[in-house]
């Protein structure tokens, strides 16, 4: 269940909530299937500090061997922008070619530099 004020993330397909995991829930990581015909599909990521917006906030994109492959940065948001966006044709230009494999997304801010394991994205043809 929801508790405002916990820490927390919600994920959104094209603005449908489509994951919202908080407490200890986020132990347990979810993977998210995306498909390869959405490539202009919008995937937004709303991390939560206890009810704030945490600061240098960034999405990573890790592959296999946990690789860092993509680093996006965004501002510090207010609560009205606090979403991080990217396509899934960003993660699906990641992909090795011939080769369908799942990619994470981490978390880091401020508030947690050494990032966190939110979902893994899974494409499907």
């Amino acid at each position: 269940s929801f508790k405002p004020g916990g820490e927390g993330f919600e994920v959104f397909q094209n603005n449908k909530l489509v994951l919202r995991q908080f407490g200890d829930n986020m132990k347990n990581i979810k993977s998210l299937q995306l498909n390869a015909a959405g490539v202009k599909d919008q995937i937004t990521i709303k991390y939560y500090h206890c009810g704030r917006i945490g600061k240098e906030r960034h999405l990573i994109i890790r592959g296999a061997g946990n690789k860092e492959l993509k680093n996006w940065e965004f501002s510090n948001g207010s609560e009205k922008d606090s979403g991080m966006s990217f396509r899934v044709g960003d993660v699906l230009s990641l992909q090795p070619k011939g080769k369908r494999s799942a990619l994470n997304v981490y978390y880091s801010s401020t508030e947690i530099p050494e990032g966190r394991l939110l979902v893994s994205l899974v494409v499907n043809s």
